[in-house]
């Protein structure tokens, strides 16, 4: 059986990492790393948070350039943006950076949550949820496959380096920095009560706005106001995690945006900032790209309000953890779907 968890601060637990991994080999009684631990550590169900930045960075930039931006042409904005050009392989470059970077925050955070204490069997249901917890391997592994996914993500980040030049590594820096934070520090961004909008600020509003540069070399502050709904939408996802551990990190002295306000004031929180998204896209939509997408609303209100009616149903319970991250994971996804599809609309021949 593997050793008892140690429960130690998150900056000593970085600190651990030489002298545990010089003795990784000569441990026994843990087992091996397989690819399932590495995915569940990776925690591809909540990749929606980094995807649809770089999607609506993307949508933007076309709306912004005319449908004659795709494939690196350029046309006049009609929209006020920068004329740039949209390529696929750019495109692909800087997804693969942004999914590789929140694995390594996923990698990093689980790591450091075990080390801290924070996750046990007792306080985790979802068994994929609690990588190193269920797998029973050596926790050092995860530190390691955490920076491996930074790796990654440099290397993804090559293409996007070369073609667009090396004012890109300041918004990687940024990235670099936050991924860090979140999980080490003095006082880790994760226990404190901002963590759940200052990840949405980064990862909704610096990766659009870092993308969009890297599509049309247009750094433009008015991505960030426009990826508002992404915004949220991400904040809304952590708040939804913090919302169901409330017990679990009151024990731990994380002291989240939920464990200070409670659950009920959490849930009207919840459901203010989803309407607050909503209504953001759709008047960002016929306001600033045109009324050719408005017919759009009706479906985006019809497919999501449900959904945020049954989370908030839920309670954010600890039972209901499972469910209620399915919801809010989705609704991030469908809600700047339909929002990026209601950008790109006016942008096409003949709308």
């Amino acid at each position: 059986m593997p050793a008892v968890k140690p429960s130690v601060s998150n900056m000593n637990a970085l600190f651990l990492v030489p002298s545990e991994l010089a003795g990784c080999i000569r441990r026994r009684g843990f087992r091996r790393l397989t690819v399932r631990a590495v995915v569940e550590l990776a925690a591809p169900q909540t990749w929606g948070a980094s995807v649809m930045p770089v999607v609506l960075a993307a949508a933007f930039a076309i709306a912004g350039g005319g449908a004659g931006a795709i494939a690196g042409g350029a046309s006049p904005a009609p929209t006020g943006f920068g004329a740039g050009g949209f390529s696929f392989p750019l495109f692909f470059s800087l997804l693969g950076t942004a999914v590789c970077l929140q694995c390594a925050v996923n990698t990093l955070n689980d790591y450091s949550d075990f080390i801290a204490g924070v996750d046990r069997r007792e306080n985790c249901i979802d068994e994929t949820d609690a990588s190193i917890v269920y797998h029973d391997y050596e926790p050092v592994l995860a530190f390691v496959v955490g920076v491996g996914f930074i790796g990654l993500a440099l290397l993804c980040g090559l293409y996007a380096l070369v073609t667009v030049g090396p004012e890109l590594l300041l918004f990687g820096a940024v990235g670099a920095a936050v991924v860090f934070l979140y999980a080490y520090g003095v006082i880790p961004l994760s226990y404190t009560p901002v963590g759940e909008f200052l990840s949405g600020v980064v990862m909704g509003g610096v990766i659009p706005l870092a993308c969009f540069y890297a599509f049309t070399r247009s750094l433009d502050p008015r991505i960030v106001a426009y990826s508002v709904p992404v915004i949220l939408t991400i904040a809304l996802i952590m708040l939804t995690n913090n919302g169901c551990d409330i017990e679990k990190d009151r024990a731990a002295q994380r002291h989240t945006l939920p464990t200070r306000i409670g659950r009920r004031r959490a849930l009207a929180l919840h459901a203010l900032l989803f309407a607050a998204a909503l209504a953001w896209a759709s008047a960002v939509s016929v306001f600033r790209f045109g009324l050719a997408a408005a017919w759009l609303i009706p479906l985006l209100c019809a497919w999501l309000i449900p959904q945020e009616v049954r989370l908030v149903r839920e309670g954010l319970l600890p039972e209901n953890r499972i469910r209620s991250m399915a919801l809010a994971t989705g609704a991030n996804i469908r809600l700047n779907a339909l929002y990026a599809a209601m950008v790109l609309l006016p942008s096409l021949p003949g709308l």
